[in-house]
């Protein structure tokens, strides 16, 4: 428990540190906005700097990182007069940081993985199924720990506890599952078309997919087995026309993360939220980028180039990223809200150390009238 406590009280003092450089170039990026011609210069400059899934836990199995993505609540804390949106005040550990504070490390649900266990009883935030008996491997429990009904690992589980809590916000009603959320007029946009997250939730009327085909084509255009294709950097959407959008791991693969996270700003209602994962290390401040598109060719920065499995790709999918804690203030310089969740929450299935979950929310919008 000390070690736990000396590595927590290191971690908020860098995130500090971190908050007031962040702070202070949103300040600047602030002065640039006002500035009329500048912003889009300044803008630029940032994403120039930054610029360079499969539901199958099987491809992420191989490339031996455990890099990820709690039981977040109904809402985000505003943020305070003379708060700036960043990394220290986007982060809610408060699920991971309980049950430790109150079960020490590791709890007893790693302690069950640890001597092949399953644990139970388990309820499945994705399908809505009860009394599950749920076994890990014990190697990456961040990609392991299928539930007997829909086969929904534990990082799918941490979307599906994310995700439900901004349903709740825009509707003004209570999900268990994201089976219940399919009966919703919610617009939904997952960037996937295969899985257990497309499996739940293509019965939903406002639902929308896509999968990144080949570079070759165009946003919008509709191949073989009715499969549409999207590049996230650049949709073929309307503005405004997402409630939820949900990414699992999509925006290591692009080369503009944050080109892509300006295109979801887009296409998203106000008041409408990403939930997303990707390979994250918290321990580090700077994105860690392996690779690059510089003047229309590939650079690698970091040998060997890490390829992630991908039902349409045989070779799998370039890795572009590994983010830092930085991705959360540059975000928040984009004018989203941000929560970074830490779950734990062994009820649902979600355990391990690395369950970390983003939320990023364009301001405005309301409670919407659901039949």
């Amino acid at each position: 428990m000390a070690k736990y406590n000396e590595a927590k009280t290191r971690r908020l003092r860098l995130a500090r540190n971190a908050a007031v450089l962040a702070g202070a170039v949103l300040l600047l990026h602030t002065l640039a906005k006002r500035s009329g011609s500048g912003a889009a210069l300044w803008a630029g400059a940032l994403l120039a700097d930054a610029d360079v899934d499969d539901d199958s836990a099987a491809a992420y199995g191989g490339w031996g990182y455990a890099l990820g993505a709690g039981a977040g609540g109904p809402g985000r804390r505003p943020l305070q007069p003379g708060e700036l949106c960043g990394w220290e005040t986007a982060v809610d550990s408060s699920a991971f940081d309980g049950v430790v504070e109150k079960e020490g490390w590791p709890t007893r649900f790693e302690q069950l993985v640890a001597e092949s266990r399953a644990l139970k009883p388990v309820f499945c935030p994705v399908c809505g199924a009860s009394h599950q008996a749920i076994k890990f491997g014990g190697q990456n429990v961040r990609e392991e720990g299928r539930c007997p009904k829909c086969s929904s690992f534990n990082r799918l589980r941490q979307i599906a506890d994310a995700a439900l809590p901004e349903a709740r916000r825009m509707t003004g009603r209570d999900f268990k599952s994201l089976n219940e959320l399919a009966l919703t007029e919610l617009a939904i946009y997952n960037t996937q078309c295969a899985g257990v997250l497309h499996n739940i939730l293509q019965a939903a009327p406002g639902y929308v997919c896509s999968e990144f085909v080949s570079a070759e084509l165009e946003s919008g255009t509709v191949v073989k087995n009715n499969v549409r294709h999207e590049d996230l950097q650049r949709t073929s959407f309307k503005d405004n026309s997402f409630d939820l959008v949900l990414s699992t791991e999509m925006l290591s693969r692009v080369a503009s993360p944050y080109q892509a996270h300006h295109e979801v700003q887009r296409i998203l209602k106000p008041g409408g939220s990403h939930v997303f994962t990707a390979p994250f290390t918290p321990s580090e401040y700077h994105d860690g980028i392996r690779a690059s598109v510089e003047e229309g060719r590939l650079v690698h920065h970091i040998e060997p180039p890490i390829y992630t499995g991908d039902r349409l790709h045989p070779k799998g999918v370039l890795l572009f990223n590994i983010f830092g804690r930085e991705t959360v203030d540059k975000v928040c310089m984009m004018g989203f809200n941000v929560t970074v969740l830490r779950m734990h929450n062994g009820a649902h299935g979600i355990i391990g150390e690395n369950a970390w979950v983003f939320v990023t929310t364009k301001p405005g919008g309301g409670v919407l009238q659901q039949p």
